[in-house]
């Protein structure tokens, strides 16, 4: 697991498409800068805020959408 820079962040430097969409709704979602951003999986991004709360989004290809998944238990359905 990667954890992004900002610069990567901003460049959006990431290794596949479904991360890259997920990215994009993470900066037009969330303030970017305050939250740790690694790339997961290659279609799901963690996130841990500044309470230390991890939080996964995920790109679905079958629903087109980005997912929000609170655990990582969660990942595998």
């Amino acid at each position: 697991m990667k954890q992004l820079t900002s610069d990567e962040i901003i460049k959006n430097r990431v290794e596949t498409i479904n991360q890259y969409r997920v990215l994009q709704y993470l900066k037009k979602n969330l303030n970017i800068f305050s939250i740790k951003i690694f790339l997961y999986d290659k279609d799901t991004i963690k996130v841990i805020d500044c309470d230390d709360k991890q939080a996964y989004f995920r790109y679905s290809t079958d629903k087109k959408e980005v997912l929000f998944i609170e655990e990582e238990l969660e990942l595998n359905l």
